[in-house]
């Protein structure tokens, strides 16, 4: 990152390596599978020694504060259920990065400022998760909503804030451990944007990454004025809603507005990924949700290994507007968004036509994008028609 987009990104309060996050849990308990993309914890509901506990909590983000920008300015009440989907999918989808694909315990946190979110916005996002959950186990991901708790909390949250925590039991001799990964693997990406069988409509592939920078580049003062409370005062004014577009206007190539575009409900992988765990779990070395970090995201999960991603799917439309808009370097925004696929799996090349089958019979768009080799230390490297850019840590 460039001084100039570093000093952007760190004046609105955001940073895509969370380096201070990283060390403060330096020292910490990593669990029986350090390799492994959630923390593992022997089963102590039962003790039985075959079995382990995972337990995650994550949410939608800063997505919640657009999506009230949204709603307030078309009334689509349909954008929170959207935004229920993203807390839930972004631990579902780490989950399935251990191997874990149903029986799965959800339970919901959402923190409102009353004077600004109605009841009816509450019930949006308790209708969307009862949804999104039926429509899950419809497909054979058994998830449970538990309950959870809606606070009124006006004093430190701006608008809304949904949050989720999931929790499950596996076998351990299932576990999907990333320290399984080996020279000689290939890399299956499967796409963020598109919409398989299982979506309503088509996904421009934000997830529910990046989205401080996303909204703050794509979008105007306009929005800015019309409603300064999704937004931290305390921001210099220029990295405020500095883009060109507004929420309505229309991107060609898609033909959906920038605002549902940015609110695409983060996609789901789990169909998919039971698929293929159910018959071929022993082919999978491991697996990377590529969430915070973007396509770097891998680096805190390997040694001695250089991941060489040549073959990345086309930047979809909505990340190529967004750095036009902005200028962000590409190197940059390969850390910050996913760039057109959210999970990659770590296989030997034999399986990688199996994987792709399966991706396919949910059409969902799938490729092998690169490979691992061996390396001192650890690397990412990125080359594509943008340039070549490396990533070491």
């Amino acid at each position: 990152m460039n001084d100039l987009e570093a000093g952007k990104y760190s004046k609105r309060g955001v940073s895509s390596s969370k380096k201070e996050v990283h060390s403060a849990l330096e020292g910490t308990d990593k669990g029986l599978f350090p390799g492994a993309f959630c923390k593992i914890i022997p089963d102590i509901l039962t003790g039985d020694q075959d079995y382990c506990l995972v337990m995650h909590a994550d949410g939608a983000g800063t997505k919640s504060s657009l999506a009230y920008c949204y709603w307030k300015e078309t009334g689509d009440l349909n954008v929170w259920e959207g935004i229920a989907q993203d807390a839930i999918v972004m631990n579902m989808d780490d989950l399935l990065c251990v191997g874990v694909t149903s029986d799965i315990l959800l339970s919901s946190t959402i923190g409102r400022n009353k004077r600004l979110i109605p009841v009816e916005v509450i019930k949006a996002l308790i209708q969307g998760s009862r949804q999104f959950c039926r429509h899950m186990t419809n497909l054979g991901i058994r998830m449970e909503l538990t309950g959870g708790e809606t606070a009124d909390v006006g004093d430190l949250v701006r608008t809304v804030i949904v949050d989720s925590t999931v929790c499950a039991r596996i076998r351990r001799d299932l576990v999907i451990d990333n320290s399984r990964i080996q020279p000689g693997d290939v890399i299956v990406g499967l796409a963020s944007f598109g919409q398989t069988t299982y979506e309503d409509s088509y996904n421009g592939g934000m997830g529910s990454n990046g989205l401080t920078s996303a909204r703050h580049d794509v979008f105007d003062k306009t929005v800015a004025a019309a409603f300064p409370e999704s937004y931290d005062n305390g921001i210099p004014s220029e990295y405020v809603y500095s883009g060109t577009r507004k929420l309505t206007d229309v991107e060609p190539e898609t033909g959906f507005t920038y605002g549902q575009l940015v609110l695409s409900p983060t996609r789901t992988y789990a169909p998919v990924i039971k698929g293929i765990l159910d018959t071929h779990r022993s082919s999978v070395h491991g697996m990377i949700h590529c969430s915070g970090g973007g396509q770097t995201k891998i680096l805190h999960f390997i040694d001695g290994l250089h991941v060489f991603k040549d073959n990345l799917f086309p930047v979809p439309p909505l990340f190529r507007e967004i750095q036009r808009i902005s200028g962000t370097s590409w190197k940059e925004m390969f850390t910050v968004f996913n760039m057109g696929h959210r999970m990659e799996l770590y296989v030997p090349g034999d399986a990688a036509p199996l994987i792709l089958e399966k991706a396919a019979a949910y059409g969902l768009e799938a490729r092998v994008v690169g490979k691992v080799k061996p390396m001192k230390g650890r690397r990412v490297t990125i080359k594509n028609e943008y340039g070549t850019f490396i990533y070491d840590k």
